[in-house]
Formats: structure tokens, sequence, C-alpha cells
């Protein structure tokens, strides 16, 4: 009997002994930041090269020896849940007064890049089809009127980008739209029905179109249209006309003009004096979620100094039209004939 009463006792000591709020824990308010609340990623390691610059982890005072770090992605891989906590063994030493910081999550989106990039002179046409449209004809070349000259899309080596490029050409007198329309002339590449799927932009995806392109020194357009880029909606009663359109104007002074479409009538958002983009190596970058709620932004840079001569966005324009099927990119030269005498004989460089 005494043995159990002194046992009792024993036990009730230790257990007091435990919780004594005499012994006092560490105050350490750990933590974890991100400075990307989107990350979108090639493969698995650009993804954790992306999340390591991404994610910052406050220590505070505890050695990180005694501390957990996680990274938990959910079965498709469009989110990660990261934390900080103290390790099992340690739990007992810290007390975190702001446990709402110790962790977080993080969208993340998987990027389908196709790339196109001029490899050196010869088979500039299958090159291009094989990118664009794997055994189907994504070019749209006047060569049909002007086979003399042969190709009107070849590759060349430009020294200031050090790389080949794509040279477009487009002749004044020669030149129509493919034997069909001869009041304009047209030599364009594009996506269109026959691409692969990641090429045609679908309703509520977000794209990214990036290019860069080169006007001659000299460059003239006409009153009328000179398109450099167009994106057009195919499918419904308003495919016809290009939803977003990239065109010079000649003026006072001439213009580079962003045009849009919602409906069947064009405005024009945004223009800026030609003359300080001729000559001149530039980049386009373009994004745009697709949808009724969507949103555009459009920044063209010189590439020498990396100066923004060109930007617009607008984060809630319409950019779906009923009964479309999808959106298709459209990049070269595509000019009215209606005021010929202001035009002359044009090569284009885009890579």
């Amino acid at each position: 009997m005494n043995k159990f009463f002194y046992l009792i006792f024993a036990l009730v000591l230790i257990g007091c002994e435990k919780d004594d709020p005499s012994v006092k824990k560490i105050e350490s308010d750990i933590s974890v930041s991100s400075t990307e609340s989107l990350i979108s990623w090639h493969d698995p390691l650009d993804l954790m090269q992306r999340l390591e610059s991404a994610i910052s982890y406050n220590f505070a005072n505890t050695p990180q020896s005694e501390l957990e770090q996680q990274q938990i992605f959910n079965l498709d891989s469009t989110r990660v849940t990261t934390s900080i906590k103290f390790k099992t063994a340690f739990e007992n030493l810290y007390t975190d007064s702001n446990i709402s910081n110790n962790s977080l999550s993080i969208e993340l989106a998987r990027k389908e890049t196709t790339l196109l990039s001029a490899n050196g002179p010869g088979n500039t046409y299958e090159l291009i089809s094989s990118i664009l449209a794997p055994g189907f004809d994504p070019i749209e070349v006047p060569d049909c009127g002007h086979d003399d000259f042969g190709d009107h899309i070849d590759e060349v080596f430009d020294n200031e980008l050090n790389k080949n490029v794509f040279r477009f050409f487009i002749h004044t007198n020669a030149d129509n739209d493919r034997c069909i329309n001869f009041d304009r002339q047209r030599n364009e590449i594009k996506a269109y029905d026959k691409s692969p799927d990641n090429l045609l932009g679908i309703e509520n995806e977000k794209v990214v179109y990036n290019w860069k392109f080169k006007l001659a020194a000299g460059f003239q357009s006409s009153p009328n249209f000179t398109h450099l880029h167009q994106l057009k909606s195919v499918g419904g009663s308003l495919e016809s006309m290009p939803m977003y359109t990239l065109t010079t104007r000649k003026g006072n002074p001439d213009n580079l003009e962003l045009r849009y479409a919602e409906t069947d009538s064009q405005v024009t958002l945004k223009q800026t004096a030609l003359s300080p983009l001729i000559g001149e190596w530039l980049e386009v970058t373009e994004v745009i979620t697709y949808g009724i709620s969507g949103s555009y932004e459009i920044v063209i840079k010189r590439m020498e100094d990396e100066t923004v001569l060109f930007e617009y966005s607008n984060s809630s324009i319409v950019n779906w039209r009923t009964g479309a099927a999808f959106v298709r990119p459209k990049w070269g030269i595509y000019r009215s004939l209606l005021n010929a005498q202001d035009l002359r004989d044009e090569e284009v460089l885009f890579a």
C-alpha cells in the first residue's frame, strides 16, 4: 500500500515539473515568404530554380538545424504549399507568436513553349512549317505571282544579333495576295486550324508571344494598312476582323498603331511615331488572357539598350468573341496597294 502511494506521488511530482510555468520557452517568430504568387515553369529543374529564387525563410533566433522546411505539391502540380516549423525534438524549447506566416501557397502554371528559330539558309519554308503546322502549310507568300524571284522568305545571318534571322520580302509592283486579291499584298506566317493545339489561343488561357523584328532604314508606309502582326479570332460571324493588329501608317508623322476590334469595327488603342523604331532591332512581348473578361499587354523595346519605345496594357478588355473556336497569331508584312506610290520594295527581318 505504501509503495503504491509513493509511486503516485512521484508521478504527480514529475508531471508538475514538466508543466512548470517557470520554465520559459524561447520566443522565435519563424516565417516563410515569397516574391511570387504565381510561378510559370518549363520543366522540373526550372520549377525548382524558380521556387528557390522566390521563397525566403526567416529562421529568427533559431538554429536552422532545429527547423524543418517542407514543400508539398498537389497531384496535378498546379500548387505548392511551403512551410517552416520546429523539429519535433525542439518543439518544447520554442514558442511562436505568429504561426500564420509559417506557411504559404503558390500557384504553378506549366508553360508549353514553342520556338521558331532560323537555322541558316535553305529549306526555310520547311523549317517554318515544321514548327507552326507540321505536315501542312502555314505560309502565305506571294510566290505564285512572282515565281521568278523565288522564295519570299529566306534566312540570313545578322551580325547585330549574331544569329540567323528570317527575311521577309515584299515587292510593290510584282507581288499580290496569293493570286487571290490584287489590291493588297501579303507575306505572312501563321498558326491555324492545322497547327498543334498549344499554338492556338483558347478561352480562359493566358498566352505570351515574344518575337524580334527590324524595319530597314527608309521603310515606307501608306495611308492605308501595313500590318506586321495580327491576332485573329477563328469561328463565328466576326472572324474576318482581326482582334489585335500592329500596323504602320503614313501620316504627319508616320505612326505605329495598335488596333483593336471587340466586334466588327476597329479602334486605335495607342500609337507612336514610327521613326524611332526604324533601323533598330526591336523585341516585342505580348501577353494576352483570352476571355470575355480578358487582359492585354504589349511592350516593344529597342534591343540595343532595352529602352521601351511602345507599351500598352488593359486589365479588363473583351478578348473572346461569340462562336469563336480559337485565336491564331500571324507575323510578316501585309499591306494595301491602294496608294502604291507611297510604298517601296521592303525587306523586314524577324527573329
